[in-house]
């Protein structure tokens, strides 16, 4: 199974690099458990390069519109193979237990019924899966805060786990034009599919978003509406990640940009 993470990028080089230094792990990961892991970075700055030194493919194009930067992104993932689409951004770890799914079932099909003597059978509609989970971890780069979160509604959080046959239906750009926030929910939009939605919530701190002074989104916002108010310490996502990119994350809390 061909993965492909596609993230746009701009500015915030250390945040990049934090990320992407998760981002090599993981798909070292991956190969470990029969999969291949790649990225491609979408950006017209220094992040190019960035990508290129954890060997990870790099993507010119401008950063106009969000929304085009990741449709581009999935467009270069469709034309090296990909089999799997995920969105991830530029600062999120992402653990390789999120995609343990991929090796009980094929997302690509609607999910077989099961059929046992006295029980109703309810039959999901004949297309492809998205795959999610309903909690993430948040940081505030500026002050090294953590806290876990948990969402209600019926999308979860990213990454998506998203098959090719979901998304090559819409030419592989299904977000539409002009979106420079709210990616998550232009791409529900503009899928012309329907998926079916599985929720698989793993162990804490399977998505890590690390939000930098400078997010579109900041943590006080995300903390505010979704947060259960139980700060964590960083040294905690040891029980999850390497010693040494829990190290990394505490340093970059200390000046991040």
């Amino acid at each position: 199974m061909i993965v492909w993470l596609v993230s746009p990028a701009w500015g915030r080089l250390k945040v990049s690099a934090l990320a992407l230094a998760e981002r090599r792990w993981l798909c070292d990961e991956l190969a470990k458990r029969g999969h291949e892991g790649r990225s491609v970075i979408v950006a017209d700055d220094e992040n190019l390069e960035l990508a290129r030194e954890f060997g990870f493919d790099a993507l010119e194009f401008p950063n106009d519109d969000l929304g085009e930067k990741f449709n581009a992104g999935f467009r270069y993932a469709a034309d090296h193979g990909a089999d799997i689409f995920c969105h991830v951004g530029s600062d999120d770890w992402v653990h390789p237990s999120v995609f343990d799914v991929l090796d009980r079932f094929d997302i690509s099909e609607p999910p077989l019924p099961v059929f046992e003597p006295g029980q109703s059978v309810v039959l999901w509609r004949a297309a492809p899966c998205v795959v999610t989970q309903r909690t993430a971890t948040i940081v505030d780069m500026g002050t090294g805060r953590m806290q876990r979160i948990t969402v209600s509604n019926r999308f979860g959080v990213i990454p998506w786990l998203m098959p090719r046959n979901l998304l090559e239906r819409d030419d592989f750009s299904p977000i539409p034009a002009g979106f420079r926030r709210g990616i998550d929910g232009a791409l529900i939009s503009g899928l012309s599919t329907r998926p079916n939605w599985v929720f698989q919530d793993h162990a804490l701190d399977t998505l890590v978003d690390w939000k930098s002074p400078t997010n579109l989104t900041p943590y006080d916002h995300l903390a505010g509406s979704l947060g259960d108010g139980q700060p964590v310490a960083i040294s905690d996502l040891a029980s999850s990640y390497p010693a040494d990119l829990v190290a990394l994350a505490e340093e970059a809390c200390m000046a991040p940009v």
